[in-house]
């Protein structure tokens, strides 16, 4: 499955599809659902006479198995599935690579740390900040996210060059060297001033 939540080309059956297809239906519109059902009306005509509505790939993937026995037993099952609070979408889950910050190396030192805070009350410190001190794991700071906030990180393809960008100031910098190599045309915030919060600053980008 791809980062768009579709399969693979690879993943191909000429009677099933698959390749290139959703794997949950929910991302799919009206007009997406009627366009499958005309392309799948028109392929499983071997396995499946009288076809008149749109068959999920889980669907397809559980007729497919039974078909070629290579299933047991194909029922379904309504269970719990997680969905994206926003688009109220299934959330598809990856094993990605992702930026840490190594919290493991300085807990013992952040849970000494916190013994002397004056907490008030005593019971937020000792109690449920102190608990989640000394259990502590690596901070995931890069959770893929379309709505988060991007980490300024840039790499170069064969992983050479990187550069971690701290500031608008440190920005600037760097756009005028890439103007300067040939890498951008121009500075499209050239106009911008650097710690000028005025709305009308940045209302220039």
């Amino acid at each position: 499955v791809d980062l768009q939540g579709r399969f693979r080309k690879e993943i191909k059956d000429d009677i099933y599809g698959f390749a290139g297809e959703y794997v949950k239906a929910e991302y799919l519109n009206e007009k997406d659902l009627e366009a499958e059902l005309e392309i799948q009306q028109e392929k499983l005509t071997e396995v499946l006479k009288n076809q008149d509505k749109y068959l999920s790939v889980d669907e397809r993937l559980g007729l497919k198995l039974k078909n070629e026995n290579k299933a047991f037993k194909v029922e379904k099952y309504k269970h719990s599935y997680p969905n994206c609070w926003r688009t109220d979408k299934p959330i598809l889950y990856y094993p990605l690579d992702s930026w840490f910050i190594k919290v493991t190396d300085v807990k013992d030192r952040m849970h000494s740390l916190n013994k002397t805070i004056n907490w008030k009350p005593e019971s937020t410190g000792t109690g449920r900040f102190g608990n989640w001190l000394a259990n502590a794991n690596d901070w995931n700071l890069s959770r893929s996210r379309y709505w988060g906030i991007p980490l300024p990180i840039w790499r170069t393809e064969d992983g050479k060059e990187e550069i971690c960008v701290g500031s608008v100031k440190e920005l600037k910098e760097e756009m005028a060297k890439a103007v300067e190599a040939g890498v951008l045309a121009k500075d499209i915030f050239e106009d911008f001033e650097v710690d000028n919060n005025s709305e009308e600053n940045y209302a220039k980008i």
